[in-house]
């Protein structure tokens, strides 16, 4: 019998060795079609065309090398350093638990907390003026395990930021993890993320996020996303200190560093990422810490999905449009200018670049019949894609399984998700309106965790 091990990592090595064929095999009909065709009978609009899916193609491929690059260099780097933080102290901790209207999860929740296997913490619940059961249904916990102090706090409707400030001023800690009403946490999770502040620049550190609900397409392609975006972005981001999101499902933060910056604003639809920005202006550094685990639940019905993403782009949005003094401060803080363009960059131009291709591909091979080694200049950039995301996959420890899902994932997931987001930046630049739209539970977060 194969060990679940070993038929992962055959798994994923065929996975591997499939992708270095696709690769091998789509440069060679490249490479004859170019010189049984070559590019002479090409019009000038079709040249043109050629030329900037091209310059697309290159741009992306660039981006993609440059992140997993910094990513693996993060992974070997944490992995070398591994243990060197074993016998630290256990400073305080307060885990703040932002609840509206979280009557079927939050004992789950609760649960999940009073079984962390660390020595010294505190939970605060904060229930934001729920409609249905959620403060009773908090109430008994105060009491189920006397060494770890819990507190279920209640307080008229202010929005999930507000909620988040009251639990972190009644807060006894030193070290603040803030957590979603439905987030379920690994018992190791704390104790990881605590490590980290052991490096006195640390001022926050981002859990990792795992989908657990993957029954259907759109659910298993949102784990692959998350599995593509802390395996890769976040690890490349962590390199160099500069998380740009704390989720909202786990983040840790310094007390410290949060009273210096006045806690969360409640001037956007995006309060994670504007903290996290509000953090890297005043010179914290922000790390990732793969090991500590999380459990979320996903949309399953697209429109949800659309509205979740729409929310959180816009949300962005306004926490960039907030500074946008700062776009053209290089000569005063060269490190914020340029961090806020890259930022801008990956919510707007990142989008339009992948939707610009989209169009260009489909409307140049409709109309002008661009050249086929076009074809397969797209085909090598969907395979490069998917090795991305099999070394994502491998560096997270997930199921090999999800690559599967791969080509779809890029050729249909995410160019649904860019048009979301390139709507979503119409609308906010339009000052379109907006409220708050709370994704539906669907309870099976429950389920995972048993």
């Amino acid at each position: 019998m194969v060990k679940p091990n070993a038929a992962r990592a055959l798994a994923i090595a065929t996975a591997a060795a499939l992708l270095a064929a696709a690769a091998y095999g789509v440069h060679q009909l490249a490479h004859h079609l170019l010189r049984r065709e070559g590019a002479a009978l090409l019009g000038p609009v079709s040249k043109v065309i050629v030329l900037a899916l091209f310059a697309l193609l290159i741009v992306l491929a660039c981006r993609h090398l440059c992140m997993l690059g910094l990513a693996a260099w993060d992974h070997w780097a944490r992995a070398a350093g591994e243990g060197e933080q074993a016998g630290a102290q256990a400073p305080s901790v307060s885990i703040i638990v932002p609840a509206y209207n979280e009557g079927t999860m939050i004992a789950a929740v609760l649960e999940s907390l009073l079984a962390i296997d660390y020595p010294n913490f505190e939970i605060v619940v904060v229930d934001d003026g729920s409609s249905d059961r959620t403060y009773l249904h908090a109430l008994p916990f105060q009491r189920r395990r006397p060494e770890v102090e819990c507190r279920v706090l209640a307080k008229p409707n202010g929005g999930k930021f507000d909620a988040l400030n009251h639990g972190i001023a009644h807060a006894r800690g030193e070290f603040v993890v803030c957590i979603d009403g439905d987030s379920l946490l690994h018992p190791q999770a704390l104790k990881h993320c605590i490590a980290r502040f052991a490096d006195p620049r640390v001022g926050a550190v981002a859990g990792n996020v795992r989908v657990a609900n993957r029954g259907t397409p759109w659910s298993a392609m949102q784990a692959l996303e998350y599995i593509a975006g802390y395996g890769l972005a976040k690890r490349a981001q962590s390199a160099a200190g500069v998380v740009t999101i704390v989720p909202g499902p786990l983040g840790a933060f310094r007390k410290s560093a949060l009273e210096a910056v006045q806690g969360y604003d409640g001037d956007s639809f995006a309060e994670d990422f504007d903290l996290t920005v509000k953090l890297l202006g005043a010179g914290w550094h922000v790390v990732y810490e793969p090991r500590a685990m999380v459990l979320t639940e996903a949309p399953e019905r697209t429109l949800e999905l659309l509205r979740q993403r729409y929310r959180w782009t816009r949300g962005s949005l306004q926490a960039l449009r907030k500074r946008r003094h700062r776009l053209f401060s290089l000569r005063r803080s060269p490190v914020r200018c340029v961090a806020l363009w890259y930022l801008g960059a990956e919510h707007l131009a990142l989008p339009a670049l992948h939707i610009g291709a989209q169009l260009l591909f489909v409307g140049g091979g409709l109309l002008f019949h661009i050249h086929p080694v076009v074809v397969c200049w797209w085909l090598q950039l969907i395979v490069l894609e998917c090795t991305v995301l099999t070394f994502c996959v491998a560096i997270e420890n997930e199921s090999p399984w999800l690559l599967a899902l791969s080509p779809l994932f890029r050729a249909v997931y995410m160019v649904v998700l860019d048009a979301a987001r390139l709507l979503a930046a119409a609308e906010e630049f339009a000052a379109v309106g907006m409220s708050w739209d709370k994704v539906s539970r669907l309870g099976k977060l429950k389920a995972a965790q048993t």
